[in-house]
């Protein structure tokens, strides 16, 4: 049986942290305006950003549209979240 390698990342930022941190407080956009402009409710930007809830590719989609960005850096920072989070379980269990 082959051995998994999990690259040595020390706990990856949320990408609710990342959306909060390098988009929304330099552009001086609330999580309200956001909120608006995508749709949805200050609640689903608000648990995002705290890490509560995950960037689905609705989401991805529409934080790409609004950012002029692509969904896929969306998505990828939610897959590094989920990878990480799921090999510290597993790392829980094999102890």
């Amino acid at each position: 049986m082959s051995t998994i390698h999990m690259p040595q990342v020390k706990n990856p930022f949320h990408p609710g942290e990342i959306l909060e941190e390098e988009f929304l407080l330099p552009k001086g956009i609330s999580q309200s305006e956001l909120a608006r402009a995508l749709g949805t409710t200050h609640a689903v930007i608000n648990e995002i950003c705290r890490g509560k809830r995950g960037i689905s590719a609705a989401m991805a989609l529409k934080l790409a549209k609004h950012f002029k960005m692509s969904p896929e850096f969306w998505m990828n920072l939610q897959m590094t979240w989920d990878l990480w989070k799921e090999w510290e379980k597993q790392k829980k269990k094999v102890s």
